[in-house]
């Protein structure tokens, strides 16, 4: 009986060796992690970047393209453990105006690194009075779904299985990229809990489909509800606190606050445009509220902050206004700003009776596309130039009747993303509405001279 014994783990062995008969021979060899990097803002002095990997390690290097022999190491100014990843945002500066940088990962004591992957960036050129303002476009998109079987409703995948819009975008070249909100979908695994809401971001970030852009030119976001909490998620989310923590660990935004005002709002210039960055959620009253003392969206100090930003700004100035949900559409449905009636009667009347020129909403959420104007005699016009979806689903039969939609320009047919584009003389500035489909062909634009 022990010779048998013997004689058969004596086999098993030689077995194993000629076969490689193991568990571990038929597991698939695990894939090289990547560190995922992300570029924020940009400006004149200083640029940051966001990054994430499994490694503890807190350092990068950049350099000016023109002296590559000058690299400068620097350590994170923030980092922080986020389950089994760590996250870490890099500020580097001084750096010049329209200068080309360079910058990638430090592998400390490694004397060739020539292999290591870098990225670049462009500071802005300091154009004012001493040249013309220069041509710029700003890609955006709401409403972006990454499946995830496990986590994801039974059935049919929400997202789209073909993901290529985001190579679309940046094959168009843009100076940057606004996410408008729903750039995650927070889903039940994850609403109850800091672990969950985090892991929703890991999972997103790992995505290689969008690798490229948020690498290609400076990312800045808000969001909405499926970043904030639930569905159509108001103030009274639980978790509140939470969502806006990871929002501000996972995107980079200049500044990410205004001071007294709660949430995410923000604001920054780029070359002759000033960029209000609100926050629709944080603050949002229920979307019924009868017994609510005063129904808001923004809420009262980021209201204030808003008009005196916008009455203090040179009337003749490009105000681009980003926020999750339709401002200018007329039907008082949905989660459109006219359900909130005084509130949006408000900002109308301030933007009109103090003349403030050049107003353009930016808006996402509704699952279709269109651009909405208001015009009134002797009134500033509104803009407010709606893009959704990324890869989510589709709202195809759009019945609402939006008066203030510009003819032609509502589409249903399937995902998109847009482009606003800034061309000619500062004083004879022009803007253009660009809507592409998810294959980059344009459907249509719309071009308009700054009043």
């Amino acid at each position: 009986m022990r010779i048998s014994i013997k004689r058969s783990l004596i086999f098993l062995l030689v077995l194993k060796s000629v076969t490689g008969f193991s568990q571990k021979g038929n597991e698939k060899p695990k894939e090289k992690y990547t560190p995922a990097f992300m570029l924020g803002y940009v400006d004149f002095r200083e640029a940051n970047v966001w990054m994430m990997d499994q490694k503890s390690w807190s350092e990068i290097q950049y350099w000016d393209l023109e002296q590559p022999n000058n690299k400068i190491v620097v350590k994170a100014r923030t980092s922080q453990k986020v389950n089994t990843h760590y996250v870490y945002d890099f500020r580097l500066g001084p750096l010049d105006p329209g200068k080309k940088y360079a910058y990638k990962y430090f592998v400390q004591g490694k004397k060739d690194d020539s292999n290591e992957p870098f990225y670049t960036f462009e500071t802005p050129a300091l154009w004012k009075w001493r040249g013309a303002a220069p041509d710029f476009k700003i890609a955006m998109g709401s409403c972006y779904y990454a499946n995830q079987p496990e986590h994801d409703r039974p059935g049919k995948p929400y997202g789209d299985t073909a993901t290529g819009i985001f190579d679309q975008i940046t094959q168009k070249d843009p100076d940057m990229m606004l996410w408008l909100g729903d750039n995650i979908y927070l889903r039940e695994p994850d609403w109850g809990s800091e672990t969950g809401i985090q892991e929703r971001y890991v999972f997103y970030r790992n995505q290689q489909s969008t690798k490229k852009l948020l690498t290609y030119c400076p990312n800045l976001a808000i969001w909405d509800d499926h970043d904030f909490g639930p569905n159509d998620a108001n103030c009274s989310y639980y978790n509140k606190q939470l969502t806006l923590n990871a929002f501000k660990t996972f995107w980079p935004n200049t500044g990410n606050n205004i001071k007294g005002v709660e949430g995410i709002t923000y604001a920054f210039d780029y070359q002759d445009a000033h960029f209000f960055m609100l926050d629709d959620r944080y603050n949002r009253t229920p979307n019924y509220c009868d017994s609510c003392v005063e129904e808001t969206i923004l809420g009262k100090s980021q209201l204030e902050w808003f008009k005196t930003s916008l009455l203090t700004l040179p009337k003749s100035d490009i105000k681009v206004v980003a926020i999750g949900g339709q401002f200018l559409n007329s039907v008082k449905d949905f989660e459109c700003y006219r359900r909130w009636e005084w509130e949006y009667n408000d900002i109308i009347s301030f933007i009109q009776n103090n003349g403030i020129k050049n107003v353009i909403f930016l808006t996402g959420d509704r699952h279709f596309s269109e651009l909405s104007i208001l015009k009134k005699e002797g009134k500033p016009t509104i803009y407010d130039f709606t893009v959704s979806p990324l890869t989510s689903g589709v709202f195809k039969k759009v019945t609402e009747i939006n008066t203030n939609r510009v003819e032609g320009s509502l589409y249903t047919n399937d995902r998109s993303f847009g482009m606003i584009e800034f061309t000619g003389k500062e004083k004879e500035r022009k803007f253009k509405f660009v809507l592409y489909d998810k294959a980059g062909t344009e459907i249509y634009h719309f071009e308009f001279s700054k009043e």
